[in-house]
């Protein structure tokens, strides 16, 4: 607007020199300064409304971070609060960096913030987060939507536009059961008065994921309602007609049975994707209703003790040790870590997370899945005292050697965060498996640093149960009999993070250097107890 001003003052300069040698000019002068007044005013206007608008994001920004500020771990403890967080640094730094662009200084601080802000990736991952939570836990739409997930803290509420947005992601995803589920609560919203989203466009993505389940006179009462809103769009006027042939073609031609009723809820059939996990009921019931009860015969044989392995560094101070199920034998060892020992092992390992991989069984090559979603951090026992006296710990623990295991690795979890069912140990088909110089992983020690309000258990598919995270205790198990092979009953799977935070470690340990700490078997699936007391 400045430019047009100054381009605007130097014609009138160029064309009319030397303006009191005619007064007719002079009048001409008076007329263009009123024009320019009228567009500066334009100018001053735009500007004061552009302030109006940052003003509105600073003040929004400031009550919401406040807000997270009074207690940052029970405000990211709730899974809406984390999308809404995403978001919101997603678009509205966006629309900052855009008005502000003539303050150096916030443009300064923002660039620097620019590797921490979110990106349209994250604000999508966060979306198909809060579904699987959604399906693991048995989550209405509405009360989520509101913020209520399972514990006395509620969260903030999703706006029309947010859970258009959440529709949107499971949409491009060709999950028409998520979408149906997330455009309705939008189009909910709209109709209570919400004006974050056009309509129209809520009920376009409805009508089409309504058809794609097979929910036809639905989708063709919606379409007739989009065209109240629009009645010369072609395309939702051929759709209707498809809708109404395909709903004919069903009914051998009866026209008067098709409905005319706008979206009947209880009337839905709606099915979700197909899925690529044959257990995935169980996982999830597991999760959601933390286990099975063990038959009174399983029960009588799990027994807690005082556990020193005749090691001298357990020998003062024996850990508390309870037995959670005996084939394969899982056990827990109660408050193996301190309270400064966790905090100092997440101080280090906070600036390395990375997202963590997996090992693509045909390519041999680590990769992201969508089935792990956390971050992980890999310690050393040689960068830290503390690291190293953890592994010695173990080997004391465990009577294993160290020489042959991975380091340290440290993980988070954050929005619905999990691990669905694995093996810890590489099969023998599997494309890059482990080395012959350290064999394949004999055992695995995982430990938990914090409890986790709802969600986030370890659960044993075999076994049916679910082992719930208690800060400073680990769980141990072997991953291979005696004999080598790999113990197929031991696999497991990290539950989605529903509130609260949760860290986890993990150490794995190799079959080499073993040898005589334990000692093959001469059956291929002998008894695989962990200690024989």
């Amino acid at each position: 607007m400045f430019k047009i001003i100054l381009i605007l003052v130097a014609c009138i300069h160029v064309c009319w020199g030397e303006f009191y040698s005619s007064l007719g000019h002079m009048e001409d002068l008076v007329h263009e300064e009123l024009n320019l007044v009228s567009t500066l005013k334009e100018f001053i206007s735009a500007e004061e409304a552009k302030l109006e608008r940052i003003k509105k994001i600073a003040n929004e920004i400031e009550l919401q971070a406040e807000e997270a500020g009074s207690d940052v771990e029970k405000f990211l403890g709730n899974p809406v609060n984390q999308y809404l967080l995403l978001k919101r640094l997603k678009t509205e730094y966006d629309e900052m960096e855009t008005l502000v662009m003539k303050n150096s200084s916030f443009l300064d601080h923002l660039g620097e913030m620019k590797s921490y802000i979110p990106g349209q990736e994250d604000v999508e991952g966060t979306a198909k987060a809060i579904m699987r939570l959604q399906d693991t836990y048995k989550l209405d739409t509405h009360e989520l939507a509101q913020g209520k997930v399972k514990s006395s803290y509620a969260g903030r509420k999703l706006t029309a536009d947010d859970c258009f947005q959440i529709g949107r992601t499971a949409y491009l995803d060709a999950d028409y059961y998520h979408c149906v589920l997330w455009m309705k609560e939008a189009d909910d919203k709209i109709q209570q008065g919400d004006t974050t989203h056009e309509r129209f466009e809520v009920l376009d993505h409805l009508a089409f994921s309504l058809s794609q389940q097979g929910n036809w006179e639905e989708a063709y009462a919606l379409t007739e309602e989009m065209l109240k809103i629009d009645p010369d769009h072609k395309r939702i006027q051929g759709n209707r007609e498809f809708y109404r042939q395909t709903m004919q073609a069903r009914k051998k031609g009866d026209e008067g049975s098709i409905s005319e009723n706008l979206f009947n809820k209880s009337k839905l059939k709606l099915k979700r994707k197909d899925d690529y996990l044959p257990e995935r009921q169980l996982y999830e019931k597991l999760c959601r209703e933390g286990g099975e009860i063990a038959p009174p015969k399983i029960q009588k044989k799990l027994k807690c003790y005082y556990w020193d392995n005749n090691d001298p560094l357990l020998r003062i101070q024996p850990l508390k040790m309870e037995e959670l199920y005996p084939s394969p034998h899982v056990v827990r060892f109660y408050n193996i870590t301190s309270p400064s020992e966790i905090d100092e092992i997440i101080a280090m390992a906070k600036p390395r997370l990375n997202r963590a991989t997996v090992q693509n069984p045909v390519t041999g090559i680590l990769e992201h899945a969508h089935y792990r979603v956390s971050k992980s951090a890999w310690l050393d026992d040689h960068e830290s005292d503390l690291v190293y006296k953890i592994s010695k710990r173990i080997s004391a623990i465990t009577g294993l050697s160290m020489k042959s295991a991975e380091e340290l690795q440290i993980a988070n979890y954050g929005v619905g965060g999990q691990y669905e069912p694995h093996y810890d140990f590489a099969r023998r088909r599997e494309k890059g498996s482990f080395e012959e110089m350290v064999g394949n992983r004999i055992a695995t020690m995982l430990f938990y640093f914090t409890n986790v309000e709802y969600g986030g258990a370890t659960v044993f598919l075999n076994a049916k149960i679910a082992v719930q995270p208690i800060k400073g205790s680990a769980v141990f198990w072997y991953n291979l009999y005696p004999s080598g092979d790999g113990d197929m009953r031991t696999r497991h799977a990290a539950c989605p993070v529903l509130t609260g935070v949760k860290w986890v470690s993990n150490k794995w340990i190799h079959e080499r250097e073993q040898e005589f700490r334990r000692p093959c078997g001469l059956e291929p699936k002998s008894d695989n107890r962990i200690f024989w007391i």
